[in-house]
């Protein structure tokens, strides 16, 4: 089946473009006139090389989808008619060629939640679960709000924690870059100026020649061995389970990022449990679809065995606590709400507990960071002057 990019008019009179999948030219004029649809013209949509790579549909793209659904189908709109106006209102062609697909499947007879379980990489294991409890339950409008308010929330976080990152990688970034050109054009000319002068030289300038020449000779490896080693890391990441698990572990227990990512992780695994539960979802299907949610196979090892715990028939908080999933603190609180009936509510108390927790700590990491950066980069260019003015002005005394 090949993908056809389009233009025509629409119902409304209006010119309209996207991308959708036919086995020939009659058939894509056909879904077209289905959709209400006259085509003007058309040609195979390339699948070429790019160095943007193929198009994507972004979290965003699913946020906005999903609030329009769930607007939409509370105004009484037909789902079929909804997906099927979407189509044209994204301007991305990932976006409506994929909707064009679910659109067909379940043109086909497929529910809303079988149609979508073949865009599973994109939505996710529990957005796709979600949407069948809600067809189920005849509560689709309720679940696709929690799930558009979830997507958002996560959304938020993610963001927040890359503004916090993006200032700092560049500036190390630009030191690093100063440094090495330093180090390649501007310290061995100011050394030979230095050594021609004779006299003996300090520690901060041996150490200066030591690092300029190590610069200069193995240039290409300081670039080529911490790519190769990322790609070597990554590669081994996928083959080895065990190392997998321990890097997961390592990465919750960094100085400065450990924490912020733990109390980030946990607050996600809570907003999904609460969300999930309170759909319908039984807990042990919750947990165990939240650990994926995680994204870290040390905490998803930890829940998967809390799970196993649940189904054996002991209490909730006492297979947490020993399964380590979470904190003391937020154990207390799910012991609450196991005892009391409401676990959903203390779910999302523990969601909002460690959510404003890594907050603070991203409030608190931010302001720190220029003054941090600030010293280091005074540090080294304060070497660099020691190491080139201090012979300079051994020299000036001794004549003197």
């Amino acid at each position: 089946m090949e993908n056809y990019q389009y233009t025509g008019i629409n119902k409304f009179g209006k010119r309209v473009s996207g991308v959708i999948p036919a086995n020939n030219e009659h058939e894509l004029e056909q879904k077209l006139l289905k959709s209400k649809i006259d085509l003007l013209t058309f040609k195979k949509k390339s699948d070429g090389f790019s160095l943007l790579g193929k198009p994507k549909v972004t979290r965003k793209d699913i946020i906005s989808m999903t609030f329009q659904f769930e607007q939409l189908l509370r105004a009484g709109v037909p789902l079929m008619e909804i997906i099927d106006d979407l189509k044209d209102s994204f301007e991305s062609d990932a976006v409506k060629e994929m909707l064009a697909t679910i659109y067909e499947s379940m043109e086909g007879g497929a529910t809303f939640s079988a149609a979508l379980k073949d865009y599973e990489t994109v939505f996710g294991e529990v957005y796709v679960s979600l949407v069948s409890v809600g067809e189920k339950t005849g509560k689709l409008e309720d679940i696709l709000l929690d799930l558009a308010n979830m997507l958002k929330w996560e959304d938020e976080l993610i963001s927040k924690a890359k503004k916090v990152m993006i200032y700092p990688a560049i500036v190390a970034t630009v030191v690093i870059a100063v440094v090495i050109l330093m180090m390649m054009f501007v310290v061995p000319e100011l050394l030979g100026f230095i050594t021609s002068m004779g006299g003996e030289l300090g520690f901060a300038t041996i150490a200066l020649i030591a690092t300029s020449g190590f610069v200069q000779e193995y240039i290409i490896e300081i670039f080529v061995v911490p790519t190769v080693l990322v790609f070597i890391l990554k590669w081994w990441r996928k083959q080895s389970p065990d190392f997998k698990l321990k890097t997961d572990e390592l990465s919750l227990r960094l100085w400065i990022v450990g924490p912020v990512l733990y109390k980030l992780k946990l607050a996600r695994i809570a907003n999904a449990l609460a969300v999930m539960y309170g759909a319908g979802v039984s807990f042990p299907d919750s947990l165990r679809m939240s650990s994926i949610i995680a994204g870290n196979k040390y905490l998803e090892t930890n829940i998967n065995n809390a799970v196993r715990m649940i189904e054996d028939g002991k209490p909730i908080h006492e297979s947490f606590e020993q399964a380590t999933v979470f904190p003391s603190m937020a154990v207390r609180m799910i012991k609450v709400g196991e005892l009391s009936g409401g676990m959903d509510v203390a779910l999302k108390n523990v969601s909002y507990f460690y959510d404003r927790e890594a907050k603070e700590l991203i409030d608190k990491i931010e302001p720190a960071i220029e003054p941090v950066l600030t010293v280091i980069m005074g540090f080294v260019v304060g070497w660099v002057m020691i190491a080139v003015l201090g012979p300079i002005y051994d020299t000036i005394a001794q004549v003197q």
